[in-house]
């Protein structure tokens, strides 16, 4: 395989076993096998690959995965790549596909983390300049910190609360999922 493409693979193996608590080995591989069960499970929202999407969203469904070793071929041996044959645009259209699954399965820290972050960091800028001014009577030189503080406090206490509303959706997201499972069963368990 090609040094790049052995790079990317990697480091895509990285990040979706940080996000899904896996130890995958590759999952950038096209060839998969689902059960019936997982199949119906199944809510893809990327048009571009597949191959990600599904350990995140079977992962987070909590259904059972395993690897079974295979023999590839690193480099093509008929035709090219139509999915693959620029790096780069996979890369980046691939990491969407990723960043929107993420913000979708996991929104508290998605939005909330980084929102108590710059909150914590707001409220630690203010207690500072307060801390000085009490001090020394003025806000000088650290007049700036006045207008981050309050940035930060005001981003971070929105982000938290975006946070909230994101989890709320994605509460209705796993009824309406669970709701999609029932339907397309009983579609395919219809006689025909």
């Amino acid at each position: 395989m090609p040094y790049l493409k052995l790079l990317g693979n990697r480091w895509m193996t990285r990040i979706i076993n940080f996000l899904t608590a896996k130890n995958l080995t590759d999952v950038s591989c096209g060839f998969r096998a689902y059960t019936r069960e997982a199949a119906l499970r199944l809510t893809l929202f990327g048009k571009f690959t597949y191959t990600q999407e599904t350990f995140i969203d079977l992962s987070f469904k909590n259904i059972s995965m395993a690897e079974v070793p295979l023999r590839i071929r690193g480099e093509r041996e008929h035709g090219q790549s139509r999915i693959a044959s620029n790096l780069f645009r996979y890369g980046l259209k691939s990491a969407t596909i990723i960043f929107r699954a993420a913000r979708d399965y996991q929104p508290v820290y998605f939005f909330g983390m980084p929102g108590v972050i710059m909150l914590f960091l707001g409220m630690a800028a203010g207690t500072f300049l307060l801390i000085h001014y009490v001090q020394t009577g003025q806000t000088y030189p650290f007049r700036s910190l006045v207008q981050l503080s309050g940035i930060l406090i005001i981003i971070g206490f929105l982000m938290v609360f975006i946070s909230l509303l994101a989890d709320m959706q994605h509460r209705n997201r796993v009824l309406i999922d669970e709701a999609l499972y029932y339907a397309r069963k009983r579609e395919f368990d219809r006689p025909r």
